[in-house]
């Protein structure tokens, strides 16, 4: 089986160092010669040739380093006629500094390998709740984006996916309650429930009480944290040109037709998992015209309570009135770059999903190329 190939940006073994860095021991290599040709002093060619091993130690592996060890070590003990030699004493704390060089670059290897597999892991954890979208399902064209509140990661309790069904093309968009990998867990069993629950279920109702009931029956065996999610479901009908929409404690998605922006007025549903009440079939279905080039943008709450430097939150509607969508990866792009220059901080994490029902024309275009 071959090696997956790593794509653009992923971390791999050695490509965290430039490679103009890895050839900075053997400059050193180059100075520490010249140093201990002009200068007759032991001391201070020693110095000068124990700094190139510990310099190759945190950018070479262990057996780089410890061929560069073995050459300034030879030629720090080699009796050259123009230069003074070591002796015993010095070179025996020479040759425990290289072996210290040597050892460090071992220990600095196993630790960027075991980074990388963290690090590989928590992309493969993310692609679980966060699947990369299609550009199309069915007639709808679709772009989501993901950003952590936390700095460096790469995860956490947000979900979205875009899959068709026996009822149409339905869609999740998610925000477990929390961080970190009690929340991924939850992210993960409520997208999976999700993919199965679209295939039997012919209201979103029906998917609604489906997560909720497995949400619940999960934290009781402790399978899963007590944690609670808010979600918001759509289905898209293509024979009737709409968009059915369930909110369980999710903000309202906001329609753009034209240049025009419209909130939707959901009803929404209970949080999903808060065990306030015995679970039951959501109810609150709303049924709204989605027509061809109508876009439809969900987003998780941490986009709208985004604040500026006065506290004021991010005007999500106000800033998309007058725009014209070129695209759903326009709009995700574009949504989060303005909110970014709005927001003096953002304290929770930050999902962006569009739809687009293309036209029948370009459909068409697409299905004879």
């Amino acid at each position: 089986m071959a090696a997956p190939v790593p794509r653009a940006g992923e971390l791999r073994p050695g490509t965290a160092i430039p490679r103009w860095v890895r050839l900075l021991p053997l400059v050193a290599l180059g100075i520490g010669i010249v140093t201990q040709v002009f200068s007759r002093d032991p001391l201070r060619a020693g110095i000068a040739m124990a700094v190139v091993p510990l310099l190759a130690a945190f950018v070479l592996g262990p057996g780089w380093t410890a061929l560069i060890s073995a050459i300034a070590f030879a030629l720090l003990a080699a009796p050259l006629p123009f230069t003074e030699g070591f002796d015993l004493v010095d070179a025996f704390i020479v040759a425990v500094i290289f072996v210290a060089a040597v050892s460090i670059s071992w220990a600095r290897q196993r630790f960027e390998a075991g980074l990388v597999t963290l690090f590989s892991v928590s992309q493969a954890a993310q692609r679980a709740v966060l699947p990369e979208l299609p550009e199309r399902v069915g007639d709808l064209a679709c772009a989501g984006v993901y950003h952590s509140a936390q700095q460096g990661a790469r995860i956490g309790g947000d979900l979205f996916d875009v899959r068709p069904s026996p009822f149409g093309v339905r869609m999740i968009l998610g925000d477990v309650q929390g961080h970190g990998l009690e929340a991924v867990g939850t992210a993960s069993m409520v997208l999976s429930v999700f993919h199965e629950a679209i295939l039997d279920e012919a209201e979103l109702g029906g998917v609604a009480w489906r997560l909720e009931r497995r949400m619940l029956e999960d934290a009781k065996h402790g399978y899963v944290p007590e944690l609670f999610a808010t979600v918001l479901l759509a289905e898209f009908a293509e024979e009737t040109g709409e968009v059915r929409l369930l909110s369980c404690g999710h903000p309202p998605p906001l329609l753009l037709r034209g240049e025009q922006v419209e909130e939707v007025d959901l009803k929404p549903a209970p949080v999903l998992g808060l065990r306030l009440a015995e679970s039951v079939r959501p109810s609150g279905i709303a049924s709204v015209a989605f027509g061809e080039e109508d876009t439809l943008l969900a987003f998780s709450d941490g986009l709208v309570e985004a604040r500026d430097e006065d506290g004021n939150y991010y005007p999500l509607a106000d800033h998309l009135d007058g725009l014209v969508v070129p695209s759903p990866r326009r709009l995700v792009e574009f949504v989060w770059d303005d909110a970014e220059r709005f927001a003096a901080r953002m304290e929770d994490d930050v999902s962006i999903l569009a739809i687009t029902r293309v036209a029948r024309s370009a459909r068409r275009s697409r299905q004879e190329m």
